[in-house]
């Protein structure tokens, strides 16, 4: 019933906050090489340590049993110029892969798709589905 719950209040992969601009944007075609692979870590527990509620009875008892792993987690920085006069940076969302990975797939694609609102540049959407192939 807890897992339940935490499963609703967290998802897995929230919904990405501008996916209605792949119906209603304008596209930009971009090659890969003009796209740089940002890389960063994070961490997270490791897969085979215990359940939920072991960490909870652990955690009234003040015991800390868990394994951190360190994993690397990429973005996407791709230059834009909607006119002569602005120069903008678009940022793709994370992309929980690493560095080689990511630049495979991105030779291997060889272009990415961003879905730009008309209105206002500022809000964007990088096409990314096939890296989840």
């Amino acid at each position: 019933m807890l897992k339940r719950i935490i499963g609703l209040l967290f998802p897995q992969s929230p919904p990405e906050p501008h996916a209605s601009l792949k119906t209603t944007g304008s596209r930009i075609t971009v090659s890969a090489q003009d796209c740089t692979v940002i890389t960063s870590n994070y961490y997270e527990e490791s897969s085979d340590s215990d359940g939920l509620e072991v960490h909870m009875l652990d955690g009234l008892i003040g015991l800390r049993s868990v394994e951190m792993r360190e994993k690397e987690i990429c973005y996407l920085s791709c230059a834009y110029q909607p006119d002569t006069h602005t120069h903008m940076e678009l940022l793709s969302p994370y992309i929980y892969k690493d560095r080689m990975t990511v630049s495979f797939l991105l030779e291997r694609h060889k272009q990415i798709s961003i879905y730009v609102n008309p209105a206002d540049h500022r809000e964007y959407y990088f096409d990314l589905e096939f890296m989840n192939a």
